[in-house]
């Protein structure tokens, strides 16, 4: 039987995601349609998206101060209340759908973008109704 020569598999080293805070720095500085009265929701959708990277660091830091302190109980102890504080998965999750819905009432979303459009304005429809309604009311009063 002829020896085989295994070799190990080459780690790849995982790409980082871009910075959060600066994609979506960027995007609302594509937005030109946003104008001064936006800008407390645009430093909202900001500071989600600096919450989430800061989330992000967190874990990471946790994850190499694990490493370092498994073997010491009272440290490692604290360490796991610390962890209890540090779950990025479940602070991603919640703040990026707040980011999310932020971006969208910037009109940050493909679809936000198309109900902004001039001919079909949001609340068009609701706009023609209440109006109908506010016509045939005041005629009604006009009548008596």
């Amino acid at each position: 039987m002829a020896e085989r020569k295994l070799r190990s598999v080459p780690s790849r080293a995982r790409k980082k995601a871009p910075d959060l805070r600066d994609a979506v720095a960027d995007a609302i500085g594509g937005m030109a349609w946003l104008k001064p009265s936006d800008e407390a929701i645009k430093a909202l959708a900001l500071k989600y998206a600096d919450e989430i990277e800061q989330a992000v660091d967190r874990a990471e830091e946790f994850a190499a101060l694990r490493r370092e302190l498994i073997e010491d109980p009272s440290a490692y102890k604290r360490l796991q209340k610390l962890e209890a504080d540090c779950n990025a998965t479940k602070t991603i999750g919640w703040l990026g759908q707040q980011l999310q819905g932020v971006l969208r009432d910037l009109g940050g979303t493909p679809v936000a973008r198309k109900a902004m459009k001039a001919e079909e304005p949001i609340g068009g429809s609701l706009a023609r109704i209440r109006a109908a309604a506010a016509a045939a009311s005041t005629a009604g009063e006009d009548d008596s």
